[in-house]
């Protein structure tokens, strides 16, 4: 039976929505009826060549949907449970996974781009993107991958904590963990930078400076917890940072934009002794230029937050518990439900730098 996905061609060309065909399950695997795909700026990264990519494929990385069927050597999932795509499918097996790191699996990129996935129309191969492929109507993926989640959490906001979420909330819970009391300074305000944020409010941060040059995100910041909102298009951030935490500095500052100038202002931005973390995802050729003698007498600490130091299986149930409480209101982040044929009317929203979370949703 044939699918429906949005297929990247070519670099920098509009995705197109196609028949797909699935091959047969592999023992290790797991088909997924997807119904809802977060669209991540990634998502556009990957589109216009800004992350390196190969095509055709199916993108899409943020999903959550219904298990079809699962391979012989699945065991942990079954038809009928409801599951989040992580879009590192740890091997459990390698030197990082066994030491507590399986965001940073050595096998996990290879495993993905090594498995039966699909073909087009013509009988052509299909690569899957980042293991995931959720703009699509189902998908298949390493049983490893997906966490079984209770049925009673919409498959919307379960959704989220597959990329964005996992990545911004992780950030600050894991991979720099806010203490209770401190300052903490967000710069980018998009569906990560609010995770990021919210991730802080949830540890207890006393001061929480939201940075971004969109309106409608500072709003939402200040709504969801922010004590602080910076329009860096008539603020000095670094001085304005400073100016509100006693002329030192955040003692956590998050780059959430993926731009070597925002990071190089994001430690600009950081108090001595504090900590500065990389959550944005950068271009490959991208450069950062600092002082290494600042970074000594300074005493900071300069980290990089690889899918937000993530362990899906214990973070994901985590995340929608706090959900659940009312403690981590991902609803607030959707600011738009589309259909598939709409994705590339998400990626153009991210490109102007609106909206903050668009969600592709299926029909039943």
């Amino acid at each position: 039976m044939s699918e429906r996905a949005a297929v990247l061609r070519e670099i920098g060309v509009p995705l197109q929505i196609e028949d797909i065909t699935l091959k047969p399950v592999a023992p290790d695997q797991v088909r997924v009826r997807i119904a809802a795909s977060g669209v991540c700026h990634s998502d556009l990264s990957l589109a216009i060549g800004g992350l390196p990519f190969v095509t055709p494929s199916v993108l899409g990385h943020e999903g959550a949907g219904v298990v079809e069927q699962a391979g012989a050597g699945v065991s942990h999932v079954q038809p009928g449970d409801h599951v989040v795509i992580a879009w590192t499918a740890a091997c459990h097996r390698c030197w990082y996974c066994h030491h507590g790191e399986p965001h940073l699996c050595s096998r996990a990129i290879a495993d993905v781009y090594s498995m039966p996935y699909a073909t087009d129309s013509l009988g052509r191969d299909l690569f899957p993107t980042m293991g995931v492929s959720s703009f699509a109507t189902a998908t298949n993926c390493l049983g490893r991958a997906v966490v079984k989640i209770d049925k009673s959490v919409p498959l919307d906001i379960a959704a989220l904590i597959g990329c964005g979420v996992a990545t911004g909330v992780g950030a600050a819970m894991n991979t720099a963990p806010v203490a209770a009391g401190s300052s903490v300074a967000v710069i980018g305000a998009g569906g990560v930078g609010l995770s990021a944020m919210l991730g802080a409010v949830v540890r207890g941060a006393g001061r929480v400076i939201v940075a971004d040059p969109v309106a409608e995100r500072r709003d939402v910041a200040l709504a969801l917890g922010a004590t602080h909102a910076i329009d860096p298009a008539g603020e000095n951030v670094v001085e304005r940072i400073k100016a509100l935490t006693g002329t030192r500095g955040a003692d956590f500052v998050f780059e959430a934009v993926g731009r070597a100038a925002i990071v190089e202002q994001a430690v600009a931005a950081t108090r001595r002794g504090g900590t500065t973390c990389i959550v944005g995802a950068t271009g490959t050729e991208a450069k950062i230029s600092l002082s290494t003698y600042d970074l000594f007498m300074d005493g900071k600490t300069l980290v990089g937050s690889q899918y937000g130091s993530t362990v899906p299986e214990r973070d994901f149930p985590l995340l929608l518990d706090l959900w659940q409480s009312g403690r981590l209101p991902l609803d607030r982040l959707i600011s738009d439900r589309i259909t598939l044929t709409e994705v590339n009317k998400a990626l153009d929203q991210f490109a102007a730098g609106t909206g903050l979370r668009t969600m592709i949703v299926n029909p039943d």
